[in-house]
């Protein structure tokens, strides 16, 4: 007999256990669209609905309540054999370095969720800092950030983002002050020292005639990044780390602007080529992309308004 999707039973498990869409998803770190996605991907496999929805909250039908009680009871099992296992196997460790944003904005949130999928991995994840002198042990696993020019690594971009002038709502709510391109010369324009894309270039590839500009500059994306979001100017970053300020309007791209996004993969997923065949490696790389791919299905803000 054909099995149902391993991953649609965690979802489902969470959610019955919770008698709640919204509240499983904050226990596994995600958004409550996954959540009801991966719910109806199992009820599509096993061909019948196993909540009732409501206002309220949603509660387990007949079958789903029956389905409940043996996949409970096989979680018990599992857990139980998995004990008995992590009591006499050694544990590994995953050395990860990575942005302080990609590290604050993404992974972090999503850290309980791999540790809860993967208990026999411990992490070390480290950020670039200028004054960082203390030795660190060999990288296992990098999110770089821009291009990777090296040799003897497997590099895999990661998505790609669109890259936007963001700033708050506050700023432009005078909208006459901002009708056209050219208008970026009444604004402070906020750059980051390490950004792929800054504004320079953003004006040439867009062929905005704009000579003569004001700027801040910041040695980090999320300090820029804050920095629209106070008012202090626009800001020129790309959808997936910006994301959570769009959704909750801290930030919007003006109207005037909206047309002048630029398509770019900024992140890469990088290790030492002897190393690429590393079963810890492989398990976190199809991790970091299958959750990705999730959250480019699931993307619920609005990155061209």
């Amino acid at each position: 007999m054909q099995r149902p999707p391993l991953r649609t039973l965690s979802f489902f498990e969470a959610a019955a256990r919770c008698g709640s869409f919204r509240i499983a998803a904050q226990e596994l770190h995600i958004t409550t669209s996954a959540v009801s996605h991966q719910i109806r991907k199992l009820e599509t496999f096993v061909g019948k609905p196993l909540f009732v929805r409501h206002s309220r909250g949603v509660k387990l039908t007949i079958e789903g309540a029956a389905y409940f009680e043996a996949i409970r009871a096989a979680y018990e099992r599992i857990d139980e054999g998995t004990n008995k296992v992590c009591r006499n196997s050694s544990r590994e460790t995953l050395t990860i370095r990575c942005g302080v944003s990609f590290g604050l904005r993404w992974l972090l949130p999503r850290i309980q969720l791999f540790i809860s999928q993967y208990p026999d991995i411990d992490l070390q994840i480290y950020t670039p800092t200028a004054f960082h002198e203390a030795p660190i042990p060999p990288i296992d696993v990098e999110i770089r950030y821009g291009p990777v020019i090296e040799t003897g690594l497997c590099v895999e971009p990661l998505l790609e983002e669109t890259i936007l002038p963001l700033c708050s709502p506050a700023l432009i709510k005078d909208r006459n002050i901002l009708r056209e391109p050219k208008d970026l010369s009444t604004f402070r324009l906020i750059d980051s020292e390490v950004s792929v894309v800054n504004w320079a270039q953003f004006i040439s590839i867009n062929r905005i005639p704009l000579l003569n500009y004001s700027t801040l500059k910041f040695d980090n994306i999320l300090l820029g990044l804050q920095a629209a979001v106070s008012g202090l100017g626009i800001a020129l970053e790309g959808d997936f780390l910006a994301g959570e300020d769009l959704a909750a309007g801290r930030v919007i791209v003006p109207p005037a602007l909206r047309q002048l996004a630029i398509r770019r993969s900024l992140r890469s997923f990088v290790v030492q080529e002897p190393n690429s065949g590393v079963d810890k490696i492989i398990i976190f790389r199809d991790w970091l992309f299958e959750m990705l791919s999730e959250d480019a299905h699931h993307h619920d803000f609005p990155s061209h308004v």
